[in-house]
């Protein structure tokens, strides 16, 4: 058989799978639409037609429909036991510039050390990835998605920056997570065909269900898997797309019309497929999260390795899960989130007839620093000075707009309401133009403190810079108005979603005080600017567009009758709270300090 990859990183953009999605279903058939190679049957007519005990005879005779890469001589590693890097990147959020940051107790832990100019950035990143691929043997970069959304690059560029200066790291593939369509569907479209050079994979989206006009774009240029050759040792990868955050996505179809495979039926298909070309190894890119990393390493036994994102942890050393089929030790790895971290895994292989077994397997991270990575990439460092002479021409990210006196934190100290979340939210609902009674704000649309590396008795510039860093999304202001009963649906869901993320609010809050008990998933104590919740009552809300829209699952926003997006910028309603407040947090109002309006219970 030959290789079905061409070597590593010599194309632009993928222009089209080497075998089409879905083929051959065979005895695992699903409900994929597919789309074929001209003059080949698809495989309903062939599963049809021919009976099952001779699918493999099908496989076989029907190869010479696909489109193969060049024939190439490999050396017949059968019997040996030889080594694989894998450099792993995961959630960079446009974080392609180095930004201030204060490192958590768990960063330090991992060895990003406090003290460090600045944290993070591409240039560095590729300094690191491309140190190591020169010191490995047979080597593979994969990124577990969400390079989009996060820093003012992103909303300026719409991701074109991201996509180049990754292929420019010698990334090989990513799998596709939710914020890569932030800007749509068309722009993933757009800014792929027209500057990567890796490949996106999906295994468990079918974009042709989708009537929307950019699904047989997005079918064309993204494969559910690839098979990469890497020196006669053949790794296939599996793409696991993002379930829970995309538009409200879940195992059925969703707003964007894709059809959601499920993750083990996709993982089983795309193996068999995999396995009938020669994969040594099955290793599954992942922006699922954690927990169903965990679930598909102990179920599906096709499986030898899960390299994973979304949660936005780094594990040193990798969980190791026991395959409850095979008896299999799958290691499971995460390496972190914002460009903080990069991720190497070696594993060594032993190879046979019926393929490959991973014997042992060892790991480690690298932080990313201006302490720890001297000098970055020069190559990437060309790509983004294009890009930053824009931005300062464009914006004057330097411009101070408020000054705070104490750093201002994202999340709460006991896990309920936090000083950004408290301000966003009261800002929201007091703009000139919206005044609601009360606002509600999903608490990861902030996604950094504000002040990071603030000593006592000092005081901190916010800039513009700041602004975006802390509130990246273009979310605007919707309001509505909801019943007494709604309210209490919608701090229930708060109250359950929160539970399943060790308490800690997943919503920030105005105009409501309620207690969050999270060992029975409901909303108790609930009082509406200090009087006790009417069911019978009507509210007038004010929220941001995305979970208005039913994002991050808030369905029971999805379906009110009474929007009415404002068009307001939640980041301009911000800024200007900021610039009017001047100096946070304000003793007077108490809006930019945790003041317990969420009292968590556990």
């Amino acid at each position: 058989m030959g290789t079905w990859a061409e070597p590593r990183n010599s194309r632009p953009v993928n222009p089209g799978p080497a075998r089409t999605r879905g083929w051959p279903v065979g005895a695992i058939a699903g409900p994929r639409t597919a789309r074929y190679p001209r003059g080949f049957p698809s495989p309903g007519s062939l599963v049809r037609t021919i009976a099952a005990a001779s699918a493999l005879l099908a496989l076989t005779a029907c190869a010479q429909f696909i489109p193969t890469e060049k024939q190439v001589e490999v050396p017949a590693l059968a019997g040996q036991d030889v080594r694989l890097t894998i450099l792993h990147t995961s959630d960079i959020h446009s974080r392609l510039l180095p930004y201030q940051f204060d490192p958590s107790f768990t960063d330090n832990g991992l060895g990003l050390a406090d003290g460090a100019t600045d944290y993070g950035g591409i240039s560095r990143m590729a300094a690191v990835i491309k140190r190591e691929r020169a010191e490995a043997g047979r080597s593979l970069h994969l990124d577990s998605g969400d390079c989009f959304q996060g820093a003012i690059i992103f909303n300026e560029f719409q991701g074109e920056a991201e996509v180049r200066t990754l292929s420019a790291t010698g990334l090989d593939a990513a799998v596709i997570a939710n914020h890569e369509f932030d800007a749509g569907a068309h722009n993933l479209y757009a800014q792929m065909s027209s500057h990567a050079g890796y490949d996106l994979l999906a295994a468990n989206y079918d974009f042709e269900s989708s009537e929307e006009p950019w699904s047989n774009e997005l079918e064309r240029i993204s494969l559910p898997s690839k098979l990469y050759e890497l020196d006669g040792l053949r790794v296939g990868v599996i793409g696991l797309a993002n379930l829970s955050s995309l538009n409200s996505i879940s195992d059925e179809d969703n707003s964007m019309g894709i059809t959601v495979i499920p993750a083990e039926q996709a993982i089983r298909q795309e193996a068999w497929i995999l396995k009938a070309q020669g994969a040594d190894l099955i290793v599954a890119v992942s922006h699922m999260g954690l927990d169903d990393d965990i679930e598909h390493a102990r179920d599906i036994p096709e499986l030898d390795l899960i390299i994973g994102g979304h949660h936005h942890v780094a594990i040193d050393p990798p969980l190791v899960v026991t395959n409850e089929e095979t008896g299999k030790r799958i290691p499971v790895v995460h390496s972190g989130a914002f460009a903080k971290f990069v991720g190497r895994l070696d594993v060594v292989v032993r190879v046979s007839e019926d393929g490959g077994e991973i014997l042992s397997h060892s790991y480690e991270l690298f932080p990313i620093s201006s302490s720890t990575v001297s000098q970055g990439d020069s190559e990437i460092e060309d790509i983004l000075e294009e890009y930053v002479d824009v931005l300062d021409q464009t914006y004057r990210l330097d411009q101070v707009i408020g000054v705070a006196t104490e750093k201002l934190t994202r999340y709460g100290s006991l896990g309920g309401d936090s000083m950004l979340g408290n301000f966003t939210a009261e800002a929201m609902r007091s703009y000139p133009g919206v005044e609601t009674e009360i606002a509600v704000t999903n608490t990861l649309g902030i996604r950094s403190d504000i002040g990071a590396n603030l000593e006592e008795g000092e005081t901190w510039d916010i800039t513009l810079d700041d602004l975006f860093n802390s509130m990246p999304f273009d979310n605007t202001v919707t309001t509505m108005f909801l019943s007494g009963r709604e309210v209490q649906e919608l701090l229930d869901y708060v109250s359950e979603r929160s539970s399943e993320r060790g308490c800690n609010s997943q919503a920030q809050v105005s105009g409501i005080r309620f207690t969050m008990n999270c060992r029975d998933k409901l909303a108790e104590e609930i009082f509406i600017n200090g009087v006790p919740l009417n069911l019978d009552g009507t509210y007038e809300l004010a929220t941001n567009n995305y979970i208005a829209h039913g994002g991050s699952g808030f369905s029971m926003l999805e379906r009110n009758t009474t929007q009415f997006d404002t068009g307001i910028s939640i980041r301009d309603v911000v800024r200007a709270a900021i610039t009017d407040q001047y100096y946070l947090p304000d003793p007077d109002n108490n809006v930019a300090v945790e003041d317990g309006r969420i009292q968590p219970v556990f």
